[in-house]
């Protein structure tokens, strides 16, 4: 004989059914387990942020000279006929000094009108062309001869003369080497009033502390006749080289 399921199970078995799709589980057929967690933040990481200064003092061994020539004419082709003519002259004479081609640069080479102003009217008075050359030089006690020669041939600027170091990287190095140095003590004092140890460094920034740029400023020579009648030379003071780095550190403690 088969057992017929009843009214009261057909309606439980529905009943359990149902509850599994809708995602409910009577209390009777589930497991339940309750996990608890906490999520507990990392200490703020304690810093001390300095910076540091280095500086390197050094003998210049190179010299850059920029000298050149000015020419007018009735047309580009005329002044720039002369430039070169002359420029030649001027050329000749540093190679004569020992001054190797590679060392001559052409820096700044132009060509244009010239206008004067007459009766409040701009008057057109022909082309100008100049050639400007830049020198580098290592017998820093003959920086004058070179300017003095240059001029008694024919050139009629002088724009600039600056010093640097053929090792000049080198020495920046030397100022950063020291830059850290002092950003190291300077920490480790902070670190003592405050009574308390620096650890590790977190981050270094390397600022770039500028150079000294020369300044530009173009002269003519007009008058280099006078000079030599009084057997005077040109004077060039090398000086020293200031070279210094500034570098911003964070230490932890």
């Amino acid at each position: 004989m088969k057992n017929i399921p009843t009214v009261r199970t057909l309606s439980c078995a529905l009943l359990l059914g149902m509850s599994i799709i809708s995602g409910w589980v009577p209390a009777a057929y589930a497991q339940t387990s309750v996990q608890s967690s906490e999520v507990v933040a990392p200490a703020a990481l304690r810093t001390i942020t300095v910076t540091g200064h280095g500086e390197v003092t050094v003998q210049p061994d190179i010299a850059y000279i920029q000298l050149g020539l000015y020419t007018t004419g009735k047309t580009a082709r005329e002044a720039q006929e002369k430039n070169a003519q002359q420029f030649k002259t001027i050329h000749n004479a540093l190679i004569r000094l020992q001054i190797a081609e590679k060392d001559i640069q052409t820096v700044r080479f132009s060509t244009m009108p010239e206008y004067t102003w007459e009766n409040n009217k701009q008057q057109f008075k022909g082309y100008q062309v100049e050639q400007i050359v830049q020198i580098k030089y290592r017998n820093l006690e003959k920086i004058g001869q070179v300017m003095d020669t240059a001029v008694a041939v024919g050139a009629n600027r002088i724009e600039n003369v600056w010093f640097s170091s053929e090792k000049i990287e080198e020495h920046k190095l030397a100022a950063m080497d020291k830059a850290m140095d002092n950003a190291r003590l300077k920490a480790e004092r902070i670190a003592k009033h405050a009574g308390v140890k620096i650890k590790d460094i977190v981050q270094i920034t390397d600022n770039i502390t500028p150079q000294p740029i020369p300044m530009y400023r173009q002269s003519v020579v007009a008058d280099y006749s006078a000079q030599e009648k009084s057997n005077a030379s040109s004077q060039v003071y090398p000086g020293e080289l200031k070279i210094e780095s500034t570098v911003t550190a964070t230490y932890s403690y």
